[in-house]
């Protein structure tokens, strides 16, 4: 399943914003040059920056352009930013990173599974359980909830080295965007288990949605971090009256 014209555009656009080829506070190329530059449709363009003003990258001002609002300097140095994976976010940030499976099952949703996850009762579903190792240090679980009829071929190594590997570099599944929930947590007997917490007795809960680049949820995963090893950057947008 390729990925939609749109979203190529978008990570192309965002790493060259990431990169500085587009400086904060600068205006990206009109509409009409991005379409030359990249041989696409206006729809395309639409598209993508659209995806990027919801991420906080760029902010359209009526009658001058769309400007870079995303400072890369003033980004936090730890986190998931925006929608990498774990071994992406090491490779940003220079650390050693393991991850150890510690389940795979076939499950399928009951009404409590089904209520957690959003997955409608009765649907089969994969569990993979995984700890996330910083160098020698555990600093997170990743608890995921993956349609079987799309993942029935994952296994402990190839979860260990990347379900999204998996899923996009050898089932060509295009994968497009995450809602996510963000609580913190009293620790539970898991984490103590799984997570070196150094003394932490509260955790950071990710929560997510994860869509396809059709709309339809293919994923749900609840990430445990240990504080002082994560944070998250976000940009909010206010109503405009």
């Amino acid at each position: 399943m390729p990925k939609a014209v749109y979203q190529d555009i978008y990570l192309d656009l965002k790493r060259r914003i990431e990169e500085g080829g587009f400086a904060y506070g600068s205006f990206l190329p009109s509409e009409s040059e991005l379409t030359t530059s990249y041989a696409c449709s206006r729809s395309s363009i639409r598209r993508a920056l659209g995806q990027l003003a919801s991420d906080g990258y760029v902010q359209s001002q009526q009658g001058k352009g769309v400007r870079v609002i995303r400072d890369p300097q003033l980004d936090v140095t730890r986190g998931y930013d925006g929608f990498e994976t774990f071994m992406e976010m090491a490779e940003r940030l220079g650390f050693d990173p393991h991850t150890r499976c510690l389940a795979l099952e076939n499950v399928t949703a009951d009404e409590q599974l089904a209520g957690l996850t959003g997955f409608p009762v009765g649907t089969r579903l994969i569990r993979a359980l995984r700890a996330r190792y910083a160098g020698d240090q555990a600093v997170s679980t990743d608890d995921s909830y993956i349609l079987a009829d799309l993942a029935s071929g994952l296994t402990p190594e190839l979860v260990e080295a990347g379900i999204y590997n998996y899923l996009e570099g050898e089932l060509g599944v295009g994968i497009a965007t995450s809602r996510r929930i963000l609580t913190v947590e009293a620790v539970t007997e898991a984490d103590e288990r799984y997570i070196d917490l150094e003394g932490f007795n509260a955790v950071a809960v990710m929560r997510s949605h994860t869509f396809d680049t059709n709309g339809n949820m293919l994923e749900f995963t609840e990430t445990r971090q240990r504080p002082g090893f994560f944070s998250q950057y976000t940009t909010v947008m206010r109503p405009q009256r």
